[in-house]
């Protein structure tokens, strides 16, 4: 009898260092529990968005949003892309934290066909930007094409006759004229800059909708993308974008700004032009910081459960009945 008992004890023994030995260790939790979201803005519809080169979803109606969690590895780098249009990668910075979203902003723009063969020999390109979508593009007194998505490329022969200036024109506007000093190599891309103002001599045309009227914006980086009521309105050049409204149309009521490694910058709209009125809106956009800096929430190992202290209180009560028999 005593021996049974002895072997009995050895056995409630091992298995009670067992529990205590694994309970703690099953019960940890190192999965992140919080949730934060990223909302991925982008001026192309269907493209396809990857963090850490995994592929979270597509674009649709401008935006994206993608839920991660705050105490998971953060994801350091965001890509963009679609065929057709040139592959947006930028760092990401910020962890959202429990319940906060955090905006990502990404633009694209269209590639040129680098497979057409011209005679006369290799391609090159210029790349017009204008802050006014429509506007015509002129190299010397050859029609080139209009702005879209405030810009416009301009295949050109690298060892053709080089042209000597562009104009960028539209009614209502100034005419812009710039000299062009350089050629473009093959497959090289040089960059032009055309802002028109709206003309102060011209008559403001009536359209259906009410007259005419100018928000004029002013920013300190170029190439900034400008949206009122996430309503892509052009990019910014030479320091400004001129946006046209109708005055008896219903009113914006925030402007954003971004770029990508800058914060964006959102502002209120509060003031409406009037008839011929232009009125000024200024964002300054900041640099991302260079490194992200995260907090990691140490895991905690949770508590011994009821039953495992009422478990060793029978052990406990068994162990005084064995001694007691001896």
């Amino acid at each position: 009898m005593v021996i049974c008992m002895e072997n009995g004890y050895r056995i409630v023994m091992i298995f009670a260092l067992l529990i205590a030995g694994i309970a703690p260790v099953a019960a940890e939790d190192t999965t992140g529990s919080d949730q934060g979201w990223y909302v991925i803005h982008c001026n192309v519809y269907g493209s396809k968005v990857y963090f850490d080169d995994k592929y979270v979803g597509t674009v649709q109606s401008g935006t994206l949003t993608i839920p991660v969690s705050t105490t998971g590895t953060p994801y350091t780098t965001l890509r963009v892309q679609k065929n057709g249009y040139t592959t947006f990668t930028s760092a990401i910075v910020q962890v959202p934290s429990k319940g906060e979203s955090i905006d990502l902003y990404a633009t694209l723009n269209v590639v040129p066909d680098t497979t057409q063969t011209l005679e006369g020999g290799d391609v090159g390109w210029y790349v017009v930007h204008c802050n006014i979508n429509g506007a015509t593009v002129m190299f010397d007194t050859s029609n080139k094409g209009e702005i879209s998505q405030g810009m416009v490329y301009v295949p050109v022969y690298s060892t053709g006759t080089p042209y000597t200036e562009y104009t960028v024109t539209k009614d209502g506007y100034t005419t812009f004229t710039g000299t062009l000093t350089t050629m473009p190599g093959k497959g090289e891309t040089i960059d032009l800059y055309a802002t028109l103002n709206a003309a102060a001599t011209t008559a403001t045309p009536t359209l259906i909708g009410g007259n005419i009227g100018w928000y004029v914006v002013h920013c300190n980086v170029e190439g900034a993308t400008v949206s009122f009521d996430n309503d892509a309105k052009g990019q910014i050049v030479q320091g400004n974008l001129t946006v046209q409204v109708y005055v008896t149309g219903t009113p914006y009521k925030t402007f954003t700004v971004y770029k990508g490694g800058y914060v964006p910058y959102t502002g209120t709209i509060d003031t409406y032009p009037a008839k011929g009125e232009s009125v000024d809106l200024y964002a300054t956009l900041n640099a991302q910081p260079g490194t992200a800096t995260t907090t990691t929430t140490p895991t905690q190992k949770s508590p011994v459960s009821i039953w495992i202290c009422c478990l060793s209180i029978v052990i406990a009560g068994a162990v005084v009945l064995a001694h007691s028999r001896k």
